[in-house]
């Protein structure tokens, strides 16, 4: 995962700093990586424009990762059995 921030006060306005935000995303995205773009605000009021990006991973790699299920036997077999009249 990675996160990038654009301040407010690092460009000359609120609106710059978003444009380069987006512009950071459209790369990541051609990339691959999966991006979420918020808008926050520092407590004086400032604007924060936070990137955050994952790359996704492949089938192979969950596969791999994935906890195995264990399956149970059926009781079907025992209780039909069970309640069957001879």
């Amino acid at each position: 995962m990675m996160s990038e921030v654009f301040l407010e006060l690092d460009f000359e306005d609120a609106e710059e700093a978003q444009r380069q935000r987006d512009l950071r995303m459209e790369v990541l995205q051609a990339e691959g990586w999966v991006c979420t773009p918020e808008n926050l605000y520092r407590v004086d009021g400032k604007r924060v424009y936070l990137l955050t990006a994952d790359m996704p991973s492949t089938q192979e790699d969950k596969a791999d990762h994935s906890p195995r299920r264990k399956t149970k036997p059926t009781r079907s077999d025992h209780a039909k059995s069970k309640f069957e009249r001879r």
